[in-house]
């Protein structure tokens, strides 16, 4: 695939993954030249997350339903899925039931596996690398690049982290890329279908519902 059909797939498929308002990166502005960031817990914790995604994603020797499976465990351990689901509902989160939210975390988190599992699958021999962190009302900014085998301009990205009560285990709460956030595209369709659903996250459900089990069975036409 040519690197700017890469670089649109990319930015394409983040805009159908997990957003708070972050800051966007110009395009080219981070060079594969740019001195790596000094060595944090957050700038760690984003390199690891990284690197494993690189790794354990593009793999051309595993299955697709194997990608998947890699992937949601990467969102599991890493992410704050609550806290990305909360978002993406919005207003919407607190009238849910407490079976809706569960649900709801649920099947996003299948959306998202599906999604990345397929885009990561594009790609080969790419890496990842941290430049610099930026507080923001105790949560922490990581900018970071995905440079091309080729020596093509790199991606931005950013990635929003925080850290648990007391001090705890660090997760991601949100990811850009070249300045496209999944989550918050998706809660504006979401809002919308609610809204055609007289307020009702019931109707945004019963959708998301077929699409993940389409998704499961193979089924599923494109996004």
């Amino acid at each position: 695939m040519m690197l700017v059909s890469r670089r649109r797939l990319f930015a394409a498929v983040s805009a159908a993954f997990l957003s708070l308002g972050l800051t966007a990166v110009a395009p080219g502005a981070l060079r594969a030249q740019d001195a790596a960031a000094p060595q944090t817990a957050t700038t760690k914790f984003v390199q690891e997350l990284g690197d494993r995604a690189i790794l354990e994603l593009t793999d051309k020797k595993i299955s697709d339903g194997e990608r998947v499976n890699r992937m949601r465990s990467m969102l599991q351990q890493s992410f704050d899925e609550v806290a990305v689901a909360r978002f993406v509902l919005g207003t919407y989160w607190n009238r849910a039931s407490e079976a809706e939210q569960s649900e709801f975390v649920k099947l996003y988190e299948t959306l998202v596996s599906f999604t990345y599992a397929g885009l990561f699958k594009k790609y080969s021999g790419e890496t990842f690398q941290v430049l610099r962190e930026r507080d923001i009302s105790g949560d922490v900014v990581v900018y970071g690049q995905i440079n091309q085998p080729t020596g093509g301009q790199p991606i931005p990205i950013e990635m929003l982290v925080r850290q648990a009560d007391g001090g705890g285990a660090y997760r991601a709460i949100d990811i850009k890329v070249e300045g496209i956030s999944m989550p918050l595209t998706h809660r504006k369709e979401y809002a919308s279908v609610i809204q055609r659903n007289q307020g009702q996250v019931a109707g945004l459900l019963k959708i998301l519902r077929e699409k993940s089990a389409s998704l499961e069975n193979g089924t599923a036409g494109p996004n």
